[in-house]
């Protein structure tokens, strides 16, 4: 009998093997071909916009050349290589377009390829006088063709992408304008990416990397006359040409590619390949397959962990059985035992569940109930609020109804008409304020929009006009002249001046110069860009100003040194500017008054360069 179970036992061993190679194999495949995929596909897209970005680059530039040769400035040069005042203004007209287009590079050759006018005439590696006969861009320029070719500059020995266009006089070729990119400008927005994107000639050469260490290295082995011809063509200067050793198909469009590197699986890369025709250039990505390989390994891991766990518990189920066939004598008292046990558990786990449902059941009944007393307290808030921010609104209200009284008796019907008409669209703005109250409780739903802060100012102004007139306050209002431009609610920003200008007259109740002054300004950032822009309101009063020990609780909900005030105003219009990603703020004036800011970001910085504070 023992040697049927030993039999049995090796054969399920077996089988348990043999699952688990198929498994750990299926597995694997599984996740190569999709891990495989998905970064081939994640890898063309960053292929596809590396070149979209490469010709971007290039596309600056490749109009230049043409519409300088037509300008007269230029042909005058050529006609007059002696003229040294001639030569004067040309470069530095060739600086000035050299700067504005932001190029390496930009200079004049005549019909002998002679420089005789540069961008760079005043630096030591000036190209004034260098003859560029040997360049291909000069050769097609001289047969009236566009002219585009890449190399390193023989004077600067930097890396440079060359645009040449024909300067024509009588339908003859009487010289060459030529502008240089430098290449590094294409590869900063490229460096420290997990991918290494190369940019190599036909010779595979790499003269465009995101990683330094690939510059000037070939891809694949280069013969004797590859060399001298390379060398011939002063292309790459003295550089020396490197080959890289790569084990793989270079010429696929996708294919995987390894080379020697002591790193443990940073040897593989995936090759995504891309050929420009028109520039006789190769485009390719280079995404390392180590993660793949990392993921297959813990993969691996994963499912001999499992299996394990699997065939340890088929052991441990095993012993158990024999423990169990052992002590089978044993059994009806262990029963008994169990039994007892598990009912002395039931009973304490009963009454476990009991009490836990009581908790629950009070806790949900506390819970309701500070819902309530929420809602409750946001519903006193609400209110509260409406009859505050409503009685500037109503008051002007009441000012127009007893100016179309008086003008009705006057029989001035337009004038009765105008100021009905007031009155129906402060109603109309009376409700919009009380919706927007709303904010106070929980965040408005409202969609910012770029608005102007002039009209917004002047609107604040319109409806106050009744009170300042009345109490003989003189408002100033201080503009640029330019528009400022900020993303906010109109309605809610209008609202918050509002209340600022009458929190700024109930302070000059006792005051003998009566004064507010609204400023509206811009704050530009510094050279360094640590500042943003800033839009920014002052409204400034020569009230009482505000008690330096208030200061610190000015913005806190029901904070208020009135005696009828609420102290919501100020609590409401903070959050509302905080909401706009702006921030309001309190100060007293150094003479008299208080002095009350908002700032909020300039959507139109570049427009404001001489409005700043």
């Amino acid at each position: 009998m023992q040697l049927i179970i030993a039999k049995l036992s090796k054969h399920i061993t077996t089988v348990y093997l043999f699952i688990y190679c198929v498994s750990l194999t299926v597995s694997i495949n599984l996740l190569w071909q999709h891990s495989f995929q998905q970064l081939q596909s994640s890898n063309q897209q960053q292929l596809d916009r590396f070149s979209r970005h490469l010709d971007s680059q290039l596309g600056h530039f490749a109009f230049i050349p043409q519409l300088l040769s037509r300008q007269g400035i230029i042909i005058d040069a050529l006609m007059s290589p002696h003229n040294t005042a001639q030569l004067d203004l040309t470069n530095r007209h060739l600086r000035s377009i050299n700067n504005i287009v932001g190029a390496s590079d930009t200079y004049l050759l005549d019909a002998k390829a002679n420089t005789i006018a540069a961008s760079n005439w005043l630096k030591e590696a000036s190209f004034i006088g260098d003859n560029y006969a040997f360049r291909p861009y000069y050769q097609d320029a001289m047969r009236g063709e566009q002219g585009q070719y890449f190399a390193l500059g023989s004077t600067s020995g930097r890396r440079g992408y060359y645009f040449s266009y024909p300067v024509m006089y009588a339908a003859e070729v009487i010289g060459v304008v030529v502008v240089k990119m430098d290449l590094s400008l294409i590869e900063k927005d490229w460096i420290g990416k997990e991918q290494h994107f190369l940019v190599s000639d036909m010779n595979n050469i790499v003269f465009i990397s995101s990683e330094a260490k690939w510059l000037f290295k070939s891809l694949s082995p280069l013969s004797d006359n590859q060399k001298q011809t390379i060398l011939k063509s002063r292309r790459y200067l003295e550089e020396p040409i490197e080959s890289v050793t790569i084990n793989g198909d270079l010429q696929q469009n996708a294919s995987v590619l390894s080379m020697p590197n002591k790193k443990p699986f940073s040897n593989y890369y995936l090759s995504l390949l891309s050929v420009s025709q028109s520039k006789d250039w190769s485009i390719r990505v280079f995404a390392p397959i180590a993660p793949i390989i990392i993921d297959i390994l813990i993969l691996v891991t994963f499912i001999s962990l499992l299996f394990l766990l699997l065939y340890l518990t088929y052991i441990l189920i095993k012993q158990k059985r024999n423990r169990l066939q052992e002590q089978a004598m044993l059994a009806i008292k262990s029963k008994r035992e169990l039994e007892y046990t598990v009912m002395q558990r039931t009973s304490a786990l009963q009454a476990e569940v009991e009490e836990r449902h009581k908790a629950e059941s009070a806790l949900r009944s506390t819970q309701k109930e500070l819902i309530q007393s929420a809602k409750l307290a946001v519903l006193g808030q609400l209110s509260a609020s409406i009859s505050h921010e409503l009685n500037n609104p109503l008051s002007a209200i009441r000012t127009y109804a007893e100016n179309a009284v008086l003008f009705l008796e006057r029989n001035q019907l337009d004038h009765v008409s105008n100021n009905l008409t007031r009155i129906g669209l402060l109603t109309e703005r009376m409700a919009t304020i009380s919706s927007q109250l709303k904010s106070f409780a929980r965040k408005p739903n409202g969609e910012l929009q770029v608005i102007a802060l002039q009209p917004v100012i002047f609107a604040a102004h319109e409806l106050l006009k009744p009170q300042l007139k009345a109490k003989k306050v003189n408002l100033t209002i201080e503009l640029p002249k330019v528009t400022v431009n900020v993303k906010a609610e109109p309605i809610q920003l209008e609202q918050i001046i509002v209340n600022l200008l009458s929190n700024a007259l109930q302070s000059m109740q006792h005051s003998d110069d009566k004064q507010i002054i609204i400023k509206l300004a811009v704050q530009l950032e510094d050279k360094q860009g640590d500042k943003e822009p800033l839009a920014i309101i002052k409204v400034l009063d020569k009230g009482t100003g505000i008690n330096e020990k208030h200061l610190p609780h000015l913005f806190e909900p029901f904070f208020t040194t009135k005696e009828s005030g609420l102290g919501l105003g100020l609590s409401i219009s903070q959050q509302i500017i905080s909401n706009m990603q702006g921030s309001l703020s309190a100060q007293n004036r150094p003479i008299a008054g208080a002095e009350f800011t908002i700032t909020l970001p300039l959507v139109n910085d570049s427009l404001l360069s001489d409005t700043s504070i």
